[in-house]
């Protein structure tokens, strides 16, 4: 099923179809981004409201502006309960070897989090929507309304960056 356009049906058949194809993928992106499963399901809610609220005539591209709101949903959450943490580099000195083998999904995303969090915010959202999203580099320039050269660079940036940071403290 071509999940990209729906400007000319106005049905929201089509629109919820687009939404139930992306679930899993807009679910994982949430959890990782938030680091709950309860608020990302919430957060998946929201979204299938606000998506059944939109005349799907009006959207140009579904899986952009899917990840687009959903985006910008865990944003305001995370502002709400006002859980936005700066970390800088020397938050990754704390991290032993052992870290890098999670047992759980809450340790993999606590590992995660405080990775991305020591990256440019944005180079950790275009790392987030390539890996959790699975959005490609078009659709993430999409989303976040930036020249695709540009996506390009934060994501290999972000990953360079990384991977001096993991190899600094002899974890790769």
């Amino acid at each position: 099923m071509n999940i990209k356009k729906y400007a000319e049906d106005d049905s929201f058949a089509d629109a919820e179809a687009a939404f139930t194809t992306e679930l899993q993928s807009l679910y994982r992106y949430a959890c990782y981004r938030l680091g709950e499963r309860e608020a990302a399901k919430d957060i998946i809610q929201e979204l299938y409201l606000k998506l059944h609220q939109r005349r799907a005539s009006e959207i140009k591209n579904i899986r952009c502006y899917l990840y687009r709101a959903l985006a910008n949903n865990c944003t305001q959450h995370a502002r709400d309960k006002k859980r936005l943490e700066f970390v800088d580099l020397s938050s990754l000195n704390e991290l032993r070897a052992d870290d890098i083998v999670p047992e759980s999904f809450e340790q993999e995303q606590a590992l995660i989090s405080r990775l991305l969090a020591a990256l440019p915010d944005e180079q950790s959202e275009v790392i987030r929507l390539h890996l959790h999203g699975e959005c490609t580099f078009a659709e993430i320039a999409e989303i976040l309304e930036a020249p695709l050269a540009t996506v390009k660079s934060r994501y290999r940036y972000g990953i360079e960056h990384l991977r001096r940071e993991l190899q600094k403290q002899n974890l790769l």
